[in-house]
């Protein structure tokens, strides 16, 4: 993400996303109320011929709506923001509905009442857009899954099978595993990234990376092998709530927000410092017991729950938004959409 220009007087910050994480935090951002102006597209009637019966011809032009919903669509790659139109040409109809579509490299600009906590995910949009992209391979030798970590969930890119069998002999087996590793290093060079994290139980993570180091030098640095204890998904859950990936690429959010997410579960199942739920939120709110509350991104819309993020921010805790679309996210979900982690405990 890009700060193109701040205008503090009017409550303005312009700013140019840059990849599907960007939008990821605009979506979280902006919200209902929010004006939001941008270059966009729009079907308008020629005036001058008024005996056509068609849609008219789309023209670009420079909009400011206010937002009435926003929808994040990982799949096409672009923020869809509903509104009403506050600002436009003179032939465009103030209070009319209009869409404006968001794409990486549009420059978008925000007016609305700045909260500590949005001003906050700015600043973290701003500083991952600086942190490599980052590429997880969870393996062994039968089979590897390939992962990209984004700002806003993981997604599969790659599942890869070996044809390693105790009915071939070691020479056909080893052929057979040179052309599985083939396939992986292939894969994996598509990938701008300044780390590649090979992870996996037994011994097929070490072979890869002492196959890349042969064939694929250039790859083989960027290799950083660590241990788990299971493979696919489950073994990617592992990594992330081990804290593995900060060790490597520094502070990743996705990570972040998995180890908080599983250290609620432990105090949860202890019964200790640890909250969930609207109602006992609430209640350790009263209580200023509140170190950090967890939210979904789904909760964000809710005038209620801002209330919350807002008054825990008076008390000196920390509000921490969990992406949904990663399995802690999901966990946080089943427990009501928001939780807190306790200074003390509260009856």
């Amino acid at each position: 993400m890009k700060i193109v220009q701040e205008i503090p007087e009017r409550d303005i910050i312009k700013v140019m996303p840059e990849n599907l994480d960007d939008l990821w935090y605009l979506s979280t951002i902006i919200e209902r109320g929010d004006n939001v102006y941008a270059v966009t597209e729009r079907r308008v009637q020629d005036k001058g011929d008024k005996l056509r019966a068609d849609r008219g011809v789309k023209r670009r032009m420079f909009l400011g709506v206010r937002c009435e919903k926003v929808e994040f669509h990982e799949d096409t790659n672009r923020l869809r923001i509903f509104g009403t139109i506050i600002h436009g040409p003179d032939d465009v109809p103030l209070g009319s509905h209009h869409t404006i579509e968001v794409e990486p490299f549009t420059e978008v600009s925000i007016q609305k009442r700045w909260k500590k906590w949005h001003l906050e995910r700015l600043k973290e949009a701003v500083e991952s857009s600086q942190k490599p992209k980052i590429v997880a391979v969870v393996m062994d030798d039968s089979e590897a899954d390939i992962y990209l970590i984004r700002e806003f969930g993981v997604k599969e890119v790659a599942s890869i099978k070996s044809d390693v069998s105790k009915k071939l002999d070691y020479k056909a087996n080893e052929q057979v595993r040179a052309e599985y590793y083939h396939e992986i290093a292939k894969t994996l060079l598509n990938y701008d990234t300044d780390k590649i994290l090979v992870a996996g139980p037994g011994f097929g993570k070490n072979n890869f990376q002492k196959f890349a180091s042969e064939k694929y030098k250039d790859l083989a640095k960027k290799i950083v092998v660590e241990n788990t204890c299971t493979t696919g998904r489950t073994g990617l859950n592992e990594i992330l709530k081990s804290g593995i990936i900060n060790k490597i690429y520094g502070e990743a959010r996705l990570s972040k927000e998995a180890q908080y997410v599983n250290k609620l579960l432990e105090e949860i199942a202890k019964n200790g410092l640890a909250a969930y739920g609207i109602d006992e939120v609430k209640k350790a709110l009263n209580y200023s017991a509140i170190e950090t509350l967890l939210v979904t991104d789904e909760m964000l819309r809710k005038r209620h729950i801002e209330e919350i993020m807002n008054l825990t921010e008076s008390i000196g805790g920390k509000v921490i938004v969990i992406s949904t679309t990663h399995d802690a996210g999901k966990q946080l979900k089943a427990l009501g959409g928001i939780a807190a982690l306790l200074r003390f405990p509260i009856e």
